[in-house]
């Protein structure tokens, strides 16, 4: 590519990146696959991660091990002046040449704190569509909304989305300028999906549940805008045609005890079972039935890396509107269903889901392999970026 020219002639390219800390959020999960493949494909990359947090991140060991840099702040978000003193600081250590901003308006601050120095490019990359703030204060977030956006804008040399609606709610679709916004979508490690050992019956066995269970899966944070309440209306109405109807949750959050509680009132306990945080995703959508997606539709998800993730397992999906229709890969696996349909409609809708035949899992895998999703599309994708 043009970067290994580039740096041939001019040394190497280092990338400061701005994240929150390296655990296993969905941002931070899918920029460390991508480091893991570009150190080796892209050697004269050099990557350092400056986190927002002070504590440290699940994955420093591996980048600091795999050749990369973590650095994290010494002052809290809130502290703003020593936070902004000290993040120029650490800019000001090393001649970095493109700068990297994770955190959708928030950049701006991060922005604010390189002026002057000599980046040759700055990047804003949107991860969400809402525009939102590390605050409470809905005041205090929208009086800063504008401004900061207004920063992003005439600060930065590209705007990157994760998706279309993601760029938009930014740029807006009128305001898109060619050469410096883009798309690029985040990047699924198929291989697990390739590679997977997995027994449907070991693993309805280790939860307790009948051979014949048919497994509804929830994968995501159990958050209010997730909605993990819903699939439990949801439930309610399908365990009356369906028997065997079991819902499965992955994921933390708030909303668990909520959820248990909704369970228990209409008698559902001992066909819903919560798994928590989990590393194996993908050999549990390769074990389920369905997934159910039912998150709030306003506003809209950046993209839905699940949604990604279940079609590369062959996984049939019923989704709510909240997701980009640009992660559909293969339209003939996913139903989509607004939430104003109600949890009877839903469950309809899964009774036809989990009666129809669909693609096979092979076929399914390498639809997604071939897509912008792939995983070496992403990598070159993100590279691209900092030639």
């Amino acid at each position: 590519m043009a970067i290994e020219n580039e740096a041939n002639g001019n040394g190497r390219v280092r990338v400061f990146q701005i994240v929150e800390n390296l655990d296993n959020r969905a941002v931070e999960a899918w920029l460390v696959r991508v480091f893991r493949n570009a150190v080796v494909q892209y050697p004269l990359v050099d990557w350092t991660f400056f986190c927002v947090l002070p504590q440290a991140g699940e994955f420093d060991d591996e980048v600091r091990a795999a050749g990369g840099h973590v650095i994290h702040s010494e002052h809290e978000l809130g502290e703003k002046i020593p936070f902004m003193t000290s993040l120029r600081r650490v800019m000001q250590q090393q001649s970095y040449d493109v700068l990297h901003c994770h955190h959708d308006i928030m950049s701006a601050a991060y922005l604010l704190a390189s002026a002057g120095l000599p980046f040759k490019k700055r990047i804003v990359h949107l991860h969400n569509t809402a525009l939102s703030l590390p605050t409470p204060n809905r005041i205090k977030t929208e009086l800063l909304r504008g401004p900061m956006r207004q920063v992003c804008l005439k600060m930065a040399d590209r705007i990157v989305g994760i998706s279309e609606e993601a760029l938009d709610s930014l740029v807006g679709p009128e305001g898109r300028q060619v050469g410096r916004d883009r798309v690029v979508h985040y990047a699924v490690d198929t291989k697990r999906f390739r590679d997977a050992e997995v027994d449907p019956l070991a693993f309805r066995n280790q939860l307790g549940l009948s051979a014949n269970a048919q497994v509804v899966l929830f994968v995501g944070r159990m958050v209010e805008y997730k909605n993990p309440r819903f699939v439990i209306d949801v439930l309610n109405h399908l365990a009356r045609i369906e028997p065997e109807a079991v819902a499965v949750f992955v994921g933390a959050g708030d909303q668990e005890n909520v959820v248990r509680s909704a369970a228990a009132e209409q008698g559902l306990s001992e066909r819903v079972r919560f798994l928590g945080f989990r590393n194996d995703v993908a050999e549990i959508m390769l074990a389920a039935d369905v997934l159910l997606w039912p998150s709030e539709e306003e506003p809209k998800e950046g993209l839905g890396l699940g949604i990604i993730e279940a079609q590369a397992a062959g996984l049939p999906i019923l989704m709510s509107q909240s997701v980009p229709l640009e992660a559909i890969v293969i339209p003939e696996l996913v139903e989509v269903l607004p939430l104003a349909a109600k949890a009877q409609a839903w469950a309809n809708n899964l009774q036809q889901i989990l009666h129809q035949s669909h693609p096979s899992r092979k076929d399914c895998l390498a639809r997604v392999e071939s897509s912008s999703f792939a995983l070496q599309a992403g990598v070159d994708n993100l590279i691209a970026l900092y030639h």
